[in-house]
């Protein structure tokens, strides 16, 4: 019974946690290369210097004003990060900026489609990364920044399958974003780490809902902090519920589901992820599913929009024990003319969170399986550790 729930389980999970997409046509159009660029900032210990002897990426100096091998100008790192006004700690500067884009295609009409570049980055140094902003094209739905261990760079845009990296080696998401233009800044001295010449996976999601053609693009920059001012490592938690159906013009909430945090984690962002249908998601900070804990997103000033959804800063972080976590449930006004399920397209829907932590304990994929499969995964999936990953990776 137990292997017939399984065989039962894993496409409907596997859907979730792979998020497949069919493949589109042969990509047009040359990517970005990345490049880094280095600040001259009076008095930052350790500068970090790009690599001056590269084959996939230019270099260029904050003086520098010169342009991207596609023509796009590349802009000059900012000397410092925003003032942290308030608390007591200065944000470090600036010393140097990581930069990569994920090229052009051109989509007709109508057309949907996630394609993927994978680069190295030439920072010839360890970066540590305490902001990240991205700026996306016409037509963006989202882009998905990894970090990767991948060998070989893959500069022309692909179509790809998004999320199935993050079930194989070392690759997960630094910055999951939806907006146009958009910066993450980290508390001050919390970074991300990226190797010398860092490979970088960029996944980037389009819908051309306009009358005409256009060009799919997208820039993502990576600013980073000298090494002696790093005071902790950061990653990234994922969570969500693909156990939901929106049935054809009706308005739906999932049940309250609840995701644990490993102890000693310090969350400071949070927020949420739906598609169109999506009219909230409600996270709570709980010791458990029938803890209603604190609500901490949305928030009254900055209500859920699923186009633009905002992200909920925290300073103190919040500081999760052992057995605490995560209370969250999402949303949807259905008013299509059919049921709508858990999917990637733009015409399903997902119930999503994702939360930037430190001190690091590894990136964490989490998913409330509910009853998909008849419960035999129990109530939740985490990867990597759990059997269902396992399982799922025997197929990638």
């Amino acid at each position: 019974m137990l292997d017939l729930s399984r065989r039962l389980l894993i496409p409907a999970l596997a859907a979730t946690l792979l998020l497949a997409c069919d493949d589109g046509p042969t990509t047009t159009g040359a990517a970005d290369t990345a490049t880094v660029e280095a600040d001259t900032v009076e008095g930052a210990a350790d500068t970090q210097t790009a690599a001056s002897d590269t084959t996939s990426s230019d270099v260029t100096t904050a003086e520098d004003s010169g342009e991207g091998t596609d023509g796009d100008t590349v802009e000059a790192a900012d000397t410092g990060a925003p003032a942290d006004t308030a608390g007591p700690v200065e944000p470090p500067p600036i010393v140097a900026t990581a930069s990569a884009g994920t090229g052009d295609w051109t989509m007709s009409t109508g057309q949907e489609r996630t394609k993927c570049v994978v680069k190295r980055l030439d920072n010839a140094e360890e970066l540590w990364v305490t902001q990240v902003r991205t700026s996306l094209g016409k037509g963006s739905h989202h882009m998905i920044v990894y970090v990767t261990d991948e060998t070989e760079e893959r500069p022309e845009p692909f179509n790809c399958d998004p999320f199935v990296e993050t079930l194989k080696g070392q690759t997960f998401p630094l910055m999951i974003t939806q907006i146009r233009e958009e910066t993450l800044t980290f508390p001050a001295g919390i970074a991300f780490r990226f190797k010398p010449n860092q490979m970088v996976r960029i996944e980037a999601h389009f819908i051309n809902y306009y009358p005409e053609d256009i060009q799919a693009h997208g820039e993502v920059y990576f600013d980073a902090i000298a090494a002696d001012r790093v005071v902790d490592e950061a990653n990234l938690l994922f969570y969500g519920n693909p156990d939901f159906e929106i049935p054809a013009g009706q308005s739906y909430t999932t049940p309250w589901r609840f995701l644990d945090v490993p102890a000693g984690t310090k969350v400071f962002a949070v927020t949420g992820h739906e598609h169109q249908y999506g009219t909230n998601v409600e996270i709570s900070y709980t010791s458990g599913l029938d803890d209603e804990g604190v609500s901490i997103y949305p928030t009254e000033d900055a209500p859920f929009t699923w186009d633009e959804p905002p992200v909920e800063y925290f300073d103190p972080p919040l500081e999760f024990a052992e057995g605490q976590g995560f209370r969250y449930r999402c949303s949807w006004d259905n008013t299509s003319g059919q049921k709508v399920g858990f999917g990637e397209s733009a015409n399903a829907e997902m119930c999503f969170l994702w939360a930037y932590y430190y001190p690091s304990q590894g990136y964490r994929l989490c998913v409330s399986p509910g009853d998909i499969g008849g419960g035999v995964a129990g109530d939740q999936v985490c990867c990597p550790g759990h059997w269902v990953c396992d399982y799922i990776t025997q197929y990638l």
